[in-house]
């Protein structure tokens, strides 16, 4: 009897440290958001074998989620979008060859989206319903191409009124 009640407590103990980096910082999680426009609680990450995130893809989505594509070395694709106004059911739909599935975590509705020859449905609820705020190394991988902080660049070329079309000078299309 002993020896379970041992084992039941170093369990709890030796799980974090099989799950790989431990969460990511508060504060560099909310200075990467706001590096994007986005409230740090809309930033996810999934755990999808055979697929990193493309760290490029990172941005906003809608007017508040978050938005991420996963890529596989076999050129696989998987879009990870998440919306802070919940509201959305959970489950999975199937529509041609394109599989959606979407989990509510903290009244976020996460969803994820790939092609059926990519990633199978049963994989991709897993993944989806796995959904987390990302871990330390997680957060480097999702970010790694974002630049640091920051407002967004002034391009300098944008009207401050009208329809946002670049302003080019006369002639400046050839």
């Amino acid at each position: 009897m002993m020896r379970r009640r041992w084992v039941l407590v170093l369990l709890p103990l030796l799980v974090p440290a099989a799950c790989g980096s431990g969460p990511a910082d508060a504060d560099e999680l909310a200075s990467r958001a706001a590096s994007i426009g986005v409230d740090p609680d809309v930033v996810y990450a999934v755990s999808l074998d055979g697929f990193e995130p493309a760290s490029q893809s990172v941005g906003v989505y809608g007017d508040a989620g978050f938005s991420v594509a996963y890529t596989s070395p076999a050129g696989g694709f998987a879009q990870l979008t998440t919306d802070p106004r919940g509201g959305t059911d959970a489950g999975c739909v199937a529509v041609d060859d394109q599989r959606e599935c979407v989990a509510v975590h903290d009244g976020v509705a996460v969803r994820l989206s790939a092609a059926g020859d990519a990633v199978d449905e049963d994989t991709l609820r897993a993944a989806v319903e796995g959904a987390h705020p990302p871990s330390a190394d997680e957060l480097a991988a999702l970010f790694a191409d974002v630049p640091d902080g920051g407002e967004p660049v002034d391009r300098g070329d944008l009207p401050p009124v009208g329809d946002g079309a670049p302003v080019d000078p006369e002639g400046a299309a050839g």
